[in-house]
């Protein structure tokens, strides 16, 4: 792949980790009557559903050493612990490789299973280690069925973007 494809990519895996930030920022607790006692109540992570659709579509493509890289400029951008988008970008990118052929004659709905409750094990974990006091089992609840409703609109604007730059 070529140089200028994997900065497409890295872009576009930026942006979706951009946008959950943003989308951390805003305080839903103001608008909801009596939620003052919850923490928080949804975390998306559309950056890692973005990073992924790359893998899923293009897995021939895109190897462990690039999901490494990826990682470890997340890790730098974001400000997160240095090794810790690496460490799930590697592994789910080994996953996905191993069962690609697998994944590729799931239904949809198999398919928003799958990365739903890929993304929430990534949240799990990012909870467990740096936001142990926020923990819930309701905000996991809630992210998985926001992060599955994620999953088909990002798979295919994301399509149609790959289709469209990357040929």
């Amino acid at each position: 792949m070529k140089l200028s494809h994997h900065f497409i990519v890295f872009i576009t895996i930026f942006f979706g980790f951009w946008m959950d930030e943003l989308i951390s920022e805003f305080n839903v607790r103001e608008y909801i009557f009596l939620a003052d006692t919850i923490p928080y109540l949804i975390e998306t992570s559309i950056g890692f559903l973005v990073f992924c659709y790359w893998v899923y579509a293009i897995p021939e493509k895109l190897q462990s050493s690039a999901a490494l890289m990826y990682g470890f400029i997340i890790d730098l951008c974001f400000g997160s612990a240095v090794g810790f988008h690496m460490l799930f970008f590697v592994s789910i990118s080994y996953i996905i490789h191993i069962y690609v052929f697998r994944f590729r004659i799931f239904s949809y709905l198999q398919l928003i299973i799958f990365f739903g409750s890929s993304s929430v094990f990534y949240l799990a974990c990012k909870y467990l280690i740096f936001f142990p006091a926020n923990y819930s089992y309701m905000l996991l609840i809630f992210s998985f069925f926001a992060n599955a409703a994620a999953w088909l609109p990002i798979y295919f604007g994301m399509r149609s973007f790959r289709r469209t730059f990357i040929k």
